[in-house]
């Protein structure tokens, strides 16, 4: 291949990596999809709680033997169009694997026999790199080795952004602009010379894409204080491999100067301390060696990507190495942080899945704490949100993605020239999404629905679980309907506050039937009743095991069990 189609294929690459977007299919995750009237879009029902983090699916559930079933036909009919060398794919819960293959060889550039691609096989994870990068800056910020508000000179004092001419001051950037894309740096710097533009698009594209070699520290300082910043930090979203680089050499430098000049000195060294030996990564790391290369993917596209170094100002950025059982291993630890092996609490993964941006140009796509955030339809025609994190180079590509609703992810890892590891992704969330929010109707059944009575019979309740919502249908105490005391005429769903814990989603009386305030009206009015002896009057809790379970009304001390 000429330099010039390499260079195209690369350029490619790197769009497909930071644009995804548009090219996946429409968002849907069922194929029960209907047109939702008004009233359904104004909405305002709250999701099963997430049983699935502690009691996940077991792998021999019929449906999701079933969904496996279809989700490995479907990935042997897409390896069988011979554009893909290799390719891993795992489906995970929060305590294993529900889906597993490896298709392909290690060494699509061979013409010979190569060995079979395994769950051990390491791919150049391009952009998915990020997501390590990310998690070490909260490991060091729960350590209090640095706070995500941080500016960055304050641990690296060459980093000086450009002033441009609306701005009489240096520009602020913080960690965390620079962790969610908001730093206004450049996408790819220092930036190649596209000299004969507009004939050619030779030039462009990230380092050595545009000619230019991967940057050392100083270069990339260099080329920050050269260029004018996209926009004004905190303006805009802009994505920028260059700001993801500064982050991690500032995780470097923020360790070194609160722990000593003993502690690790360069990026990769970091990860594997804080990262990839606490987790027993073994197929993770940053340069192909004499002692890893006979498990290292090389593609058949530009399989010269497999023995780059992209040096510790890239390292961050995209440099890394990953395997499938490796991805297993974090997806695990970020659906379930109380994981015996998590690295962060629940309390950082909580903040850690918010969205930090939303597209207003689109109903679908959002930026979260690095996150690629892209809502889809669940079984249940219900938009809920997938966190993705995407990876593009010439010759390898990478989706680590998480479904928090349903705590479930997704992990594939490939080489060759099929350019979409995001679209594939997509696909087995389609193929597995009816099967997750099944076991998950039937969890929340066994735990919380039915008719519940007081001993002495004067008191009851109804649950029921109704297209991924749960309702209380009735609820008498001692003769007084507790719905209609709420002004609510009708069954009432459950917002879940945390483990058995819920709140009757009333809302404020003003607005019921104000169909266009969506869930406001619910999220203004859901602690608005008031308490009696410290109990909220619109609690509802559930407690015991499946042969014990108790329904409690804690305002009240009332106290119900499930018949028979």
């Amino acid at each position: 291949m000429h330099l010039w189609q390499n260079t195209l294929v690369g350029l490619i690459s790197v769009v497909l990596g930071a644009h995804y977007t548009g090219f996946l299919p429409l968002p849907r995750l069922s194929s029960h999809q209907s047109t939702p009237d008004e009233t359904e879009r104004f909405s305002c029902r709250p999701f099963l709680p997430p049983l699935f983090v502690h009691s996940p699916p077991h792998i021999d559930d019929p449906l999701i033997k079933a969904a496996s079933l279809r989700t490995g036909q479907f990935l042997e009919s897409r390896f069988s169009k011979k554009d893909i060398d290799s390719l891993s794919v795992a489906v995970v819960s929060s305590n294993g694997v529900l889906f597993e293959a490896n298709y392909g060889v290690m060494r699509g550039n061979e013409s010979g026999t190569s060995p079979a691609t395994t769950s051990d096989s390491m791919y150049r994870i391009a952009s998915v790199s990020k997501l390590f990068t990310v998690l070490e800056g909260h490991i060091l910020a729960e350590k209090g080795v640095i706070s995500w508000d941080d500016p960055v000179n304050k641990y690296l004092p060459d980093f000086k952004p450009r002033l441009d001419a609306t701005s009489a001051t240096e520009p602020s950037v913080t960690l965390f602009q620079l962790a969610n894309h908001m730093s206004g740096l450049g996408r790819d710097w220092p930036p190649g010379n596209v000299a004969n533009w507009p004939k050619d698009l030779f030039g462009a594209g990230p380092p050595p894409t545009n000619g230019l070699p991967f940057p050392d520290h100083a270069s990339l300082f260099r080329a920050i204080e050269k260029n004018p910043l996209v926009s004004h930090p905190y303006a805009i979203p802009g994505y920028s491999n260059t700001g993801i680089g500064v982050l991690g050499l500032a995780l470097v430098a923020a360790n070194r100067i609160a722990n000593g000049p003993r502690e690790p000195s360069s990026y990769a060294t970091l990860l594997e301390r804080d990262i990839f030996d606490p987790l027993g990564l073994n197929g993770s790391h940053f340069l192909t060696t004499d002692n890893n290369k006979h498990l290292v993917v090389v593609p058949s596209l530009a399989p010269e990507v497999a023995d780059q170094d992209f040096l510790d100002a890239m390292n961050p950025a995209g440099g890394q190495f990953s395997s499938l059982r490796d991805s297993i291993t974090v997806l695990q630890t970020l659906l379930n942080p109380s994981d015996q092996r998590s690295l962060i609490t629940k309390q950082t993964m909580d903040s850690w899945m918010h969205t930090f941006h939303a597209f207003e140009e689109d109903d679908l796509t959002e930026v979260g704490f690095l996150w690629e955030i892209v809502k889809a339809r669940d079984s249940n025609n219900r938009f809920r949100k997938i966190y993705w994190k995407l990876g593009a180079m010439a010759g390898y590509h990478a989706a680590l993605a998480i479904h928090p609703g349903t705590s479930y992810g997704v992990a594939v890892l490939l080489g060759g020239h099929y350019p979409d590891a995001a679209k594939i992704a997509y696909d087995v969330f389609e193929l597995f999404q009816p099967a997750i929010d099944h076991s998950l109707a039937d969890l929340a059944n066994s735990m919380y629905a039915g008719k519940w009575t007081s001993s002495d019979g004067k008191s009851s309740a109804t649950v029921s679980v109704d297209k991924g919502t749960l309702y209380v249908e009735h609820l008498d105490v001692n003769g007084t309907d507790i719905l209609s005391m709420f002004n609510s005429p009708h069954r009432v769903a459950l917002r879940w506050t945390h483990h058995d814990k819920f709140r009757l989603d009333i809302g404020i009386p003003f607005y019921n039937g104000k169909m266009h305030m969506g869930c406001y009206p619910y999220w203004v009015g859901m602690d608005l009743w008031g308490m009696r002896d410290g109990n909220a009057l619109n609690a509802i809790e559930f407690s015991g095991d499946e042969t014990g379970r108790r329904l409690h009304v804690p305002a009240i001390g009332m106290e119900m069990t499930r018949g028979r």
